[in-house]
């Protein structure tokens, strides 16, 4: 028998809630580690790459706050030069990120607050 657990519907919920959004191409929930706990199918963007990608640019954001004495790193925010598409990883918790692709299509300030109570709530359940 393959039971689904509580934890891995709530989190494909998640995955769901944050695809739903308008311009999201791509999403994961992972630790800081790189270790994938859910993300969306895209042919667009390999979901288990934007993981290993999110944790390596929060990592290097996390040292480079600390070099500089500052608090570590809520989001990062990564903008392309032709203005195609964005990244943006959100810390949620101590040790899990949310990682999204958003197209030029959607509204970067938008995103970011739909993610705020998402965020908020990966944060309690992991």
């Amino acid at each position: 028998m393959n039971e689904i657990g509580p934890l891995k519907v709530k989190i494909k919920g998640y995955i769901d809630e944050i695809m739903a959004f308008n311009g999201i191409v791509a999403c994961a929930i992972v630790t800081t580690e790189g270790q994938i706990i859910g993300k969306s199918e895209s042919e667009r963007a390999p979901s288990s790459f934007l993981g290993i990608t999110a944790a390596t640019m929060y990592a290097s954001s996390e040292a480079a706050c600390s070099t500089f004495h500052i608090s570590r790193p809520e989001s990062i925010q990564v903008d392309t030069l032709s203005g195609d598409g964005k990244i943006l990883i959100k810390s949620s918790g101590r040790k899990i990120l949310i990682a999204t692709v958003i197209n030029d299509s959607a509204d970067i300030n938008e995103v970011r607050n739909m993610l705020i109570p998402i965020s908020e709530k990966v944060g309690e359940d992991l």
